[in-house]
């Protein structure tokens, strides 16, 4: 941009932010007292007793002092190629997930084992891809083919991409249970929500992968594994969301307002004008010092609603639960907002483990302690990322693995795949 097209914009942005109703304090203020509203009954997000923030100094929790659970953690992440394309309709990724430990005392052997996953998509009646298995002393390595009756997916990349992340990561935390002895921290959803999004639309009676194919209830059944083990254990299983374009809470506050007609002083319903769910939380737990960490009280996502009919997410798996019903597994959620950059974590647990108020209060207590030792992603996710990581260079080099055809080169893409976890729709 030039000086004058950039006076213009200058001049634009006046105008818009002259229109913007609230500075930055009546803001935070405005979100607050909207986050009180989520007490209220209706939507699809209760609250696991009174709505509250608060903060507490990052000196005081980033010691193992009162530590809930033993110091030893576990952490489980995964990395992709990203989704490989190529011009003759093939596309491919391939995810490498492993585990970590931390802890004074810790005992590292597993993390020489790790899971890879290669899941390759194919419309062509003349391929003779098939399933495939390769072990070594310390890998498990799988090729699957996706199904190539597809159509229903918006976005076949990025489905491809989901199952190889969700596949390998899933296989590995089950295939480490025996080693894991204390809290399992998973980077990201402590469910797969796009895959089993696909279990739930088969069982509402739509279109879906999961219809002809079992490698979606293969791995939201490694889930499901995972967090009973660790509940007969009386271990948690913790995710931490890093990025989210959720807007479940925003939903359910809207519903809320509505259902209850609340209104402003002039008369109008109130109104929550945030786009994601990290937006309102981070103006709620908004704060100038950065000696704290702020966050909130618990909730828990109800439902997934289907053609208007809502559904708890593992009902199509309701028989293979071993700790109660579908509503028992619901992913209970709270929030931390960091003081440096402001960047808003979500950390989740599975519902049957943080039911009771004191159980609530530890696994968020162990969640901000290994926050704050980092100021960041918990020590066993960053290991465990540091550790799985696909460099940009060996993605080169597996992308050259394919001499049949050319890849497409996609001048979109970014390199973000953070919110695959969230987006239902893939």
């Amino acid at each position: 941009m030039n000086s004058e097209a950039i006076g213009i914009v200058r001049e634009l942005f006046a105008e818009i932010d002259a229109a913007v109703p609230r500075d930055p304090d009546a803001q935070t203020n405005h979100a607050r007292e909207l986050f009180e509203l989520l007490a209220l009954e209706g939507g699809e997000v209760e609250a696991l007793g009174e709505p509250e923030y608060q903060r507490t100094r990052i000196d005081e929790l980033g010691t193992w002092t009162g530590d809930p659970w033993d110091g030893t953690t576990y952490g489980i992440d995964g990395s992709t190629t990203r989704p490989l394309e190529y011009n003759n309709g093939l596309v491919v990724d391939a995810a490498h997930a492993k585990t970590a430990v931390t802890g004074d005392t810790a005992e590292r052997s597993i993390e020489r084992t790790g899971h890879i996953a290669g899941v390759a998509y194919l419309d062509d009646a003349d391929t003779t891809l098939r399933p495939k298995t390769i072990e070594t002393e310390h890998l498990t390595a799988e090729l699957v083919p996706f199904p190539e009756s597809a159509e229903e997916l918006q976005n076949i990349s990025k489905a491809v991409s989901a199952v190889a992340q969700g596949l390998s990561e899933s296989k590995q935390a089950v295939d480490s249970l025996d080693a894991v002895d204390a809290a399992l921290f998973l980077d990201g959803s402590v469910l797969p929500l796009g895959i089993a999004y696909w279990l739930l639309l088969d069982h509402a009676g739509n279109r879906s992968p999961a219809g002809t194919w079992d490698i979606p209830a293969e791995i939201v059944g490694n889930y499901i594994d995972v967090i009973d083990r660790q509940y007969e254990r009386g271990q948690p299983v913790i995710g931490v969301v890093k990025t989210s374009s959720m807007s479940q809470v925003l939903s359910a506050l809207r519903q809320k307002i509505t259902r209850h007609d609340v209104r402003d002083d002039s008369g109008r319903l109130l109104d929550a004008p945030w786009v994601r769910d990290h937006q309102f939380i981070s103006e709620v737990l908004r704060h100038d010092d950065l000696d704290y960490l702020t966050y909130t009280s618990w909730f828990v996502q109800c439902g997934q609603e289907i053609n208007g009919q809502s559904y708890e997410v593992l009902e199509p798996l309701a028989g293979r639960l071993e700790h109660g019903d579908p509503s028992d597994y619901r992913r209970a959620f709270c929030y931390v907002r960091l003081p440096r950059d402001g960047e808003l974590f979500r950390i989740e647990a599975p519902h049957l483990m943080v039911q009771d108020e004191q159980r609530r209060r530890d696994t968020r207590l162990k969640a901000l302690k290994e926050i704050a030792q980092r100021r960041g992603v918990p020590r066993a996710i960053h290991r465990a990322d540091r550790i799985a990581r696909i460099s940009r260079e060996n993605r080169d080099t597996i992308e050259e693995m394919i001499e049949r055809t050319e890849s497409s080169y996609n001048y979109n893409w970014d390199g973000r795949w953070s919110d695959l976890a969230d987006d239902t729709g893939l």
